[in-house]
């Protein structure tokens, strides 16, 4: 059965699309049922018909069971993995938009502080991942979810997702990330935690590009170092990253 807006599922009726990528397509659903298991609106990432295919169905199970291990502020929380009449469904916290749109559509309500106030609860979410062994692998400013007052920020989209601390590809993917945002050595097939540093420098330089924003001497600091070519070379951990996040938050030097 095709899913469209009003296709019910699990106690929950889609009703306006809200995001929109090559492999699914996500959901605003509210509840059909008197007591909802996981609230009265949600969000439901569906997997697109043309995709439903055994790795890709693979992917978008990894996807789900590695987000529902997750607890944590600065993480979308994830609720079940659901199949059902042939597709595949996955029920989430629902946020209003993501970083890269608001910026696009609302710049005004940026200043320099709530930036990095943002970056730091961003920072947050990763180093958590990474100390569940987990490699998000396609950190961009798309992939963090804010509520309209900026109070909540929350890291999304697992599809690309490892539960191992390094992995070595002899024949790497050819599809590591969101271009602009991939670490060089992805393409090599190595990956660890550094390839997410390296894009969050990416996307804190992207950031700041868009909103017009001084680069500081403590800003261009952490994106320089982040994104060197050779991991070796940049942060190891993204604590060290939070570390002077706080210190530029706190009006200190670098």
């Amino acid at each position: 059965m095709k899913v469209r807006s009003g296709f019910v599922v699990k106690g929950y009726r889609l009703e306006e699309m809200v995001g929109s990528g090559g492999f699914s397509t996500v959901y605003k659903a509210t509840s059909v049922t008197l007591n909802p298991p996981f609230g009265n609106v949600i969000a439901v990432k569906v997997l697109h018909p043309r995709r439903i295919e055994k790795e890709q169905i693979k992917r978008f199970k990894n996807e789900a069971h590695i987000a529902m291990s997750l607890e944590h502020e600065n993480i979308v929380k994830v609720y079940d993995f659901v199949e059902y009449e042939g597709n595949f469904f996955i029920f989430m916290e629902l946020l209003d938009i993501d970083l890269n749109k608001m910026i696009k559509t609302k710049k005004e309500v940026f200043t320099f502080e709530k930036i990095i106030e943002i970056l730091k609860k961003s920072a947050l979410g990763l180093s958590y991942l990474h100390k569940k062994g987990i490699i998000h692998k396609d950190f961009n400013p798309s992939n963090i979810l804010l509520s309209y007052s900026l109070k909540k920020v929350k890291i999304t989209d697992f599809g690309l997702a490892r539960k191992k601390r390094f992995i070595f590809w002899k024949n790497p993917p050819s599809s590591g990330g969101t271009r602009g945002y991939i670490a060089p050595e992805v393409y090599q097939g190595r990956i660890d935690k550094r390839v997410d540093i390296y894009s969050f420098g990416k996307s804190m330089e992207n950031i700041f590009s868009q909103l017009n924003f001084p680069i500081t001497n403590e800003i261009s600091h952490i994106i320089e170092v982040s994104t060197k070519e050779d991991p070796k070379e940049r942060f190891q951990d993204m604590d060290e990253i939070i570390y002077l996040l706080n210190r530029i938050e706190n009006g200190k030097r670098v």
